[in-house]
């Protein structure tokens, strides 16, 4: 008998356990990592944007050192 008590104590315990602390755990942790997400994405955004009337113009460097360029003709 005193089994059977045991048994079915830890089978609450387990069910307990595993139906509601482990939810509210994980949905904690889940709300965590959102936030931590929002907040890196807000802090991109930040560095991205430019102000207002703000104009930047680069030029590339149309130098290229390739070599000389050699024009040739294929002879059959």
């Amino acid at each position: 008998m005193r089994l059977i008590l045991i048994l079915i104590l830890i089978y609450a315990i387990y069910n307990f356990v595993f139906k509601v602390i482990v939810p509210l755990a994980a949905r904690s942790m889940l709300t965590k990592a959102q936030q931590n997400m929002q907040e890196r994405m807000r802090q991109m955004e930040e560095q991205q944007r430019k102000p207002e009337g703000e104009i930047s113009i680069s030029k590339k460097n149309k130098k290229r050192d390739d070599g000389e360029y050699v024009d040739y003709e294929e002879v059959e």
